[in-house]
């Protein structure tokens, strides 16, 4: 049995709007962020990139300095600008503020470099972006049905963090960490993209069973080499 939810149920015109959501963030996300992300960071203060990989030795000490040193805040327009920032304009708001305040996105980009040290595998470090069914929310769904999560593996098993929170929870395989995690449980999955921790693309689509597969795999593969 798959571990992806069925779309809810909903009219006509629910299900046309959500069909067309979906399509156009995903479009947005496959062909708009990134060269959106480069222009915006273009012009970002800047500062050099130093590994924090000395600041934790475990996975716990990580999980309670990150909400300590990092802060969610929308971006800009409520979300309508939406993009990755890089290495350097992160480490420019440590410089000036002492801690790093983004949109799930960085947060996320954040993460997936951080955790790589804790990984079973240096690239089983991964940018998840998920499209949520927004009508399984009871507010502010336009907001909330689109989220970027870390994703990883840790002693066997898949972890999620989401903004600010290394989540509790263990989860055998790929496509339930994403669909069940605290922040996506019983919210159907409509999209997700999957890209490793230096942004390059690695899977998209409807079906997370699938590419659940297909990441399972490739983890499975580097553990073999």
């Amino acid at each position: 049995m798959g571990e992806q939810l069925r779309a809810s149920p909903q009219p006509t015109r629910r299900r046309l709007a959500r069909s067309l959501y979906c399509r156009s963030l995903a479009a947005s996300f496959r062909l708009i962020k990134l060269p959106l992300s480069a222009a915006l960071n273009s012009v970002a203060p800047k500062a050099p990139w130093t590994t924090f990989s000395a600041t934790w030795q475990t996975l716990d000490e990580y999980a309670a300095w990150l909400p300590a040193h990092t802060r969610w805040r929308a971006d800009r327009l409520g979300g309508l600008v939406d993009r990755f920032p890089d290495l350097k304009t992160i480490a420019a708001q440590f410089r000036d503020k002492g801690l790093f305040e983004e949109d799930c996105d960085g947060l996320a980009l954040f993460s997936a470099q951080n955790v790589r040290q804790f990984a079973d595998d240096l690239d089983a470090s991964y940018v998840v972006t998920v499209i949520l069914d927004p009508f399984t929310f009871t507010s502010n769904s336009l907001q909330y049905a689109a989220h970027v999560l870390c994703v990883f593996r840790h002693q066997g098993a898949w972890r999620v963090v989401s903004n600010t929170a290394v989540l509790a929870e263990s989860f055998a395989s790929f496509a339930q960490a994403v669909q069940t995690n605290a922040y996506c449980a019983g919210h159907p999955l409509l999209w997700l993209e999957v890209r490793d921790f230096r942004l390059h693309r690695l899977a998209s689509g409807s079906d997370l069973d699938a590419i659940g597969l297909v990441m399972d795999a490739r983890y499975a593969a580097s553990v073999r080499r």
